[in-house]
């Protein structure tokens, strides 16, 4: 779907505006890597940090028009731009701004994902890990907690998208039926790939049993 020449291209400014960063947050010449990810975003998506993080990913989407071979990657790279100043700013001890961009960048990225059927980029999977360890300990919507458990399950990570099913039935019980789905569908699995997932069937069972008491 993604037409490769023009997002690699893309993606190779994006590493050197990275590598740029990395050297400048090594020397906490913070202000000149948030201008160089400023002046980069203007560059590659013709837009300005201020206004992408007052655009939900839906509307970043469309910002960058219907052709999703050029929505797609702009989306992706708007992603990774939030995470990077998010970096910087975390490190300017900005965290009420950080985590703001962490949340925009990570449900951006999980969108990217869904809306391209696939990792735009062998970088994007880590990309979402780094930013969910950025984001331990904070409390996420359920709508993004939805999200992130559609990723854990896409990526057969069983067991962690068991665990984000019980973080959004803490606060959403109404998602039970999603839950029993959930397991329903991981039954349909093979035994190898729930083993391999951490969750083998004796524990899907179980976690369906624990979800019907509810």
């Amino acid at each position: 779907m993604i037409e490769r020449d023009y997002f690699m291209r893309m993606i190779n400014i994006l590493t050197q505006m990275i590598a740029r960063t990395l050297f400048l947050k090594n020397k906490m010449e913070f202000p000149k890597a948030l201008q160089d990810i400023q002046t980069t975003g203007k560059t590659l998506l013709g837009i300005d940090g201020d206004l992408a993080r007052r655009l939900s990913p839906k509307q970043i989407m469309q910002i960058f028009g219907s052709d999703l071979t050029v929505a797609v990657p702009k989306s992706y790279v708007a992603a990774i731009l939030m995470k990077e100043e998010a970096d910087v700013r975390a490190l300017m001890g900005e965290e009420e701004e950080s985590v703001l961009l962490y949340v925009r960048s990570l449900a951006l990225l999980l969108d990217v994902l869904e809306w391209a059927n696939e990792a735009v980029e062998p970088n994007h999977v880590r990309a979402i890990d780094e930013v969910l360890e950025k984001l331990k300990g904070y409390t996420l919507s359920v709508e993004l907690l939805d999200k992130l458990l559609g990723f854990q399950e896409r990526m057969g990570r069983y067991d962690k998208a068991e665990n984000v099913l019980y973080d959004i039935l803490e606060v959403n019980p109404e998602y039970r039926a999603e839950g029993m789905l959930f397991y329903k569908r991981l039954l349909e699995k093979k035994d190898s790939d729930l083993e391999l997932g951490g969750l083998p069937r004796e524990e899907v069972v179980l976690g369906m049993e624990q979800i019907a008491k509810r």
